[in-house]
């Protein structure tokens, strides 16, 4: 059981949390939407000791949809993977995927 709460009464939807434990804290990646301001995915993050209360921190995610291009509408459903001391997230553009895959660089890791 995880217990995420939504942010406010227009968000609606939490979907494909990516968890990883470092250090003994809980850190999870996911992708919300909103009916109100946002109506597509963005990424979010939280953090837990316990992995069952989970505290957001989506203010710690700088990254947002492109202002053109196949990631400009909707970014969503990351995959986090640690490459030669490097963390590097996979996530999802426009329409699902369907207008290309990213690449980023975690840059204070």
């Amino acid at each position: 059981m995880c217990a995420l709460i939504l942010k406010n009464k227009s968000e609606y939807a939490i979907a494909r949390p990516f968890v990883l434990k470092e250090n003994g804290l809980y850190k999870m990646w996911y992708s919300y939407r909103e009916g109100k301001n946002i109506r597509t995915y963005r990424i979010g993050y939280a953090e837990s000791k316990d992995g069952i209360k989970w505290e957001r921190k989506d203010q710690e995610i700088e990254m947002d949809v492109s202002d053109s291009g196949w990631d400009s509408e909707m970014i969503e459903y990351s995959y986090l993977y640690d490459f030669k001391g490097k963390r590097y997230m996979l996530y999802n553009g426009n329409s699902y995927g369907k207008a290309g895959v990213g690449l980023a660089v975690l840059i204070n890791n």
